[in-house]
């Protein structure tokens, strides 16, 4: 019986309130002049949302049937330091590496649904190189010390990061490709070979192939 009077009482409210509002600021101009602006503010958001996706998207390459999507090479500059130079079309990004091994993470983007029909590529962009200690009570020292980020675009408006965690595949998917636990040499350098079911590094000198022999 309680909770039926506390359910009357506010629907008497709330049908005073309407009568309220229809008597005193029911007005279609107001009504008119409040969608309007509500309608201009969403299409601000959307073009605002659709101009960060269109920056994000640019860092993004189209994924080739086996291709080389760069160059790694390393450098020793002190103990279990190294240079690492990763070359992209041109472009040269130099990052310090501590560790005994080297991985690399790059991030995809696969497309589906209506998006496949229409042709578009899978894509993937570069997104952080990371060393490794053999010794696990260096490992754990280090910590997020011994990450590389390629990736420019923060997390909350990152087009593969929220990808992922919608996890909705009915348009795009976010998926990765990885190069893990390659030991790093001096003087190494690698071709970056992708394809569409992953990534992997080809040595193109002796102290490359002197890394690939210890995996």
């Amino acid at each position: 019986m309680q909770f039926f009077g506390l359910a009357l009482i506010a629907a008497v409210l709330a049908a005073l309130l309407v009568l309220l509002v229809v008597r005193y600021g029911w007005h279609l101009r107001w009504l008119a002049g409040w969608v309007k602006g509500n309608v201009l503010l969403l299409g601000l958001v959307l073009a605002t949302v659709m101009g960060l996706l269109a920056w994000d998207l640019q860092y993004f390459k189209v994924i080739e049937p086996r291709t080389t999507a760069g160059t790694l090479t390393f450098s020793k500059v002190g103990n279990q330091q190294y240079e690492a130079v990763l070359s992209e079309a041109g472009e040269e990004r130099r990052v310090r590496l501590s560790g005994d091994l080297w991985e690399l993470e790059v991030e995809v983007l696969r497309w589906h649904g209506l998006a496949g029909l229409i042709g578009l590529q899978d894509g993937y962009r570069m997104h952080r190189l990371l060393g490794r200690y053999i010794a696990l009570e260096q490992q754990r020292d280090a910590g997020s010390a011994l990450s590389a980020n390629f990736n420019p675009t923060p997390p909350w408006r990152d087009l593969w990061v929220w990808a992922d965690r919608l996890e909705s595949h009915s348009l795009v998917q976010a998926d990765a490709f990885e190069v893990r636990f390659v030991p790093l040499v001096d003087g190494a350098r690698f071709a970056l070979e992708i394809g569409p079911t992953g990534l992997s590094p080809e040595p193109l000198n002796a102290q490359a192939r002197t890394a690939m022999k210890g995996l």
